[in-house]
């Protein structure tokens, strides 16, 4: 059934499931009517046949009695007195002698002597059929007789008969009635999402400028809208951040691998034993500079792929013994004296390459524009591990603090070819920060008779590890 369900359109079971609750809906309220009216009707036919008990019982101690008994004003009621042999004594019946046999069943249900009413079918008292009987035991003339009353339930019968005749025709034209009621209603609620979805099915890569016109409601349906343009809005700005990083590696590629061709064809047409020895030099520093290019490219991707991301939260790193084994590389390549004092212990869950990544580009970065001095520091508090990164440099401008976490993102003094760099470093550090639920962000350090360097000053902040303790 739900397979089978599944394959239908939402207007569909929506229409069928609604039907399906109002029609077990009407069929249990036509069930409660048929048994509530029956019950009434039957109380009220009990109640009549007690009053007339109590009639009788009243004519034979007041020993007024005769053969006849006096009608009550109905003919719907028959009531006999019956002797200990099921002979009639008595009957509220003019063709009815004493001394007949009764038209009750002779002997009565003990549970109707008891004095509990019960139906009895086919009787051929009164005009004949189904009567509610009630029995009391009494004496006459000192002899054991019986008051026997029967209430005829052939109106009450025939008006639950014409009740369900007319329920069993109305319930099925009422369902179908609501079923189409249910089917268009769902059919123009639905109207607007088959018009944002035939929209959304028309926009393509090409045309993600388009936006999908919104209900004039502000209903569900219309926050559905905006939050597909909303989606939309972030489809197209990622789609115009790919564009404009495939237009910036390009031309990021296109400078180191047009110095190197020209060099190489300087040396391949004009070969010179006393200058190919620098130009050799000068197409390494090329090569490495366009190495350095391509592995930023690899990392930016990497750090960008979801796989990975969802990958790395699975490893403990020791953040400290990451921070210090680079630090240690970068001394041999630094001419600016890297002070990694203030290095405490962190743990942090994530991947321990990536983190790698990121602590080398930050120190490259300050150390490139590092004056003397570069001084890292690592601590963790209140959940946080905190890695900061300082030179006493030129500093960042305030207004390009947030700006040197994109990518291709080159300040005026770091433009040269001598600085270094492929303006892909501290994208990366980003990136990966924000991957592992960290924050990066670029400030001001203090001045050295306050304490700091005065240049840059880059912080990390990632979630610690709980200590087991």
């Amino acid at each position: 059934m739900r397979r089978l369900t599944r394959r239908l359109s939402l207007r569909t079971r929506v229409t069928m499931w609604a039907t399906m609750v109002v029609a077990l809906a009407m069929v249990a309220a036509g069930l409660g009517l048929l048994l509530g009216l029956r019950h009434s009707m039957w109380s009220d036919r009990d109640g009549t046949g007690r009053q007339r008990l109590s009639d009788v019982t009243a004519l034979i101690r007041h020993d007024r009695l005769g053969s006849l008994i006096p009608s009550n004003g109905g003919d719907a009621d028959v009531v006999e007195v019956l002797d200990a042999h099921g002979k009639v004594r008595a009957s509220s019946d003019y063709d009815t002698r004493p001394g007949s046999p009764s038209g009750f069943p002779n002997p009565l249900p003990a549970h109707v002597l008891a004095g509990h009413p019960a139906t009895l079918r086919d009787l051929s008292i009164g005009d004949g059929g189904d009567f509610r009987v009630l029995a009391r035991p009494i004496r006459v003339d000192g002899r054991p007789s019986t008051i026997v009353v029967g209430v005829s339930l052939a109106q009450a019968e025939h008006t639950l008969s014409s009740l369900t005749t007319g329920l069993v025709v109305g319930v099925p034209a009422l369902t179908a009635l609501v079923a189409w009621t249910i089917s268009l209603t769902a059919g123009r609620t639905l109207r607007p999402v088959e018009t944002l979805r035939s929209q959304a099915a028309d926009i393509t890569a090409t045309d993600l400028h388009r936006r999908l016109d919104l209900p004039a409601c502000q209903d569900e349906i219309h926050a559905l809208g905006v939050t597909l343009n909303d989606m939309l809005t972030r489809l197209d700005d990622a789609s115009v951040a790919q564009r404009r990083f495939v237009a910036d590696a390009a031309h990021e590629l296109r400078s180191p691998l047009t110095a190197l061709r020209a060099q190489l064809e300087v040396m391949s047409s004009y070969p010179d034993p006393d200058r190919d020895p620098q130009m050799a030099a000068a197409l390494l520093e090329d090569t490495v500079r366009l190495h350095d290019l391509v592995e930023g490219l690899l990392a930016l991707a990497r750090s960008e792929d979801p796989a990975r991301s969802r990958s790395q939260g699975t490893h403990i790193v020791d953040l400290d013994e990451v921070v210090l084994a680079e630090v240690r590389r970068q001394r041999s390549l630094a001419k600016a004296d890297i002070d990694a004092r203030r290095v405490s212990g962190g743990r942090v869950r994530g991947d321990a390459e990536a983190l790698r990544s990121v602590v080398r580009n930050l120190l490259d970065n300050a150390r490139r524009h590092a004056a003397q001095r570069v001084r890292v520091a690592l601590s963790e508090r209140e959940g946080t591990v905190e890695l900061t990164v300082s030179d006493d440099g030129a500093g960042i401008p305030a207004a390009d603090r947030l700006r040197v976490f994109e990518r291709f993102t080159r300040l005026d003094e770091a433009r040269s070819r001598e600085a270094g760099g492929t303006g892909l470093g501290l994208a990366i550090v980003g990136k990966v920060i924000t991957a592992h639920g960290g924050t990066a962000h670029a400030d001001q350090d203090p001045a050295p008779d306050a304490g700091g360097l005065g240049g840059a000053r880059l912080v990390v902040r990632l979630p610690a590890v709980p200590s087991s303790g």
